[in-house]
């Protein structure tokens, strides 16, 4: 083990309260102190499940951690539950809203509105999408694809741009990566993904790191779970050649390396090797 990362294990190893040496995720819960009558949190809180709270819109569960617009642009992705009554007349569609809660409608969960309005987007299993900017929820677009019971949903978040980019079984309606979003709303502070039952059996499974998806995280976007590392490790080599023709020679090398700012620990080695030609 060279000395850098000697030096980076003590670094990581100095006390209790020092982080892990590497952490790039932790799982995202969904918000237990916001978990309507008769819904069911399972799976250390990633999964809700309408168990007993009867076809009621005004349920839904919001998660507990906030995507913010410093955040960048954030993927997840929702396992919808294998129940459900499905909606009428659309046998496996789910009934209910998918997508993002603004930080305005975050406390309505169990206040007898759906979670689509005051900013928030939702994808409803009809493949209807309802977003709104103020109280009233309004349907935006119907072109988008159905889900129901088993689907896998995919989401991009820029919470900067309160833009939102939808998929479906590893299939993208619009690409984060090319294309315009599905939807944006009017910026906010903060927004949280949210999952809805609003049959009974009906849920999902909130997804935020890659070990859980199903398909890849798109280019420019990191995992919903995704932190940045603590400690990072930094090598960089410098190789210069002097007097290759002459027997004699005198060089001088200045090496300058600044380390720190965002992560809090950083550790750095610097060599130098001279080569000259004594023939």
């Amino acid at each position: 083990m060279s000395r850098l990362l000697l030096r980076a294990a003590i670094l990581a190893q100095g006390g209790d309260a020092a982080p892990p040496p590497v952490d790039l995720g932790a799982l995202w819960q969904l918000d237990a102190t916001r978990r309507p009558p008769g819904y069911t949190l399972s799976d250390s809180n990633q999964t809700a499940i309408n168990t007993s709270g009867g076809s009621d819109y005004r349920r839904w569960v919001p998660s507990a951690l906030p995507i913010l617009p410093t955040d960048g642009r954030r993927y997840w992705e929702v396992l919808c539950a294998p129940g459900g009554a499905g909606a009428p007349g659309g046998v496996g569609q789910v009934e209910g809203f998918m997508g993002v809660v603004s930080d305005a409608q975050r406390d309505a969960y169990n206040a007898g509105t759906n979670p689509i309005t005051l900013g928030s987007i939702g994808w409803r299993g009809s493949g209807a999408l309802w977003a709104s900017n103020s109280a009233t929820a309004v349907e935006r677009r119907t072109d988008l694809p159905p889900f129901g019971a088993g689907d896998v949903l995919m989401f991009v978040l820029d919470s900067a741009t309160a833009s939102l980019w939808l998929g479906r079984n590893g299939l993208w309606h619009d690409d984060p990566a090319s294309g315009a979003p599905s939807w944006t709303a009017t910026p906010r502070p903060a927004f949280h993904p949210q999952i809805q039952g609003r049959n009974p059996g009906e849920g999902g499974t909130l997804r935020s790191l890659p070990a859980q998806f199903s398909y890849p995280v798109p280019p420019g976007t990191q995992a919903l779970g995704f932190r940045d590392p603590d400690l990072r490790i930094h090598r960089a080599h410098a190789f210069v050649e002097l007097g290759w023709d002459r027997a004699l020679s005198l060089g001088e090398v200045e090496a300058w390396c600044d380390h720190g700012g965002g992560p809090a620990l950083s550790a750095a080695q610097a060599s130098l090797h001279i080569e000259v030609d004594l023939s």
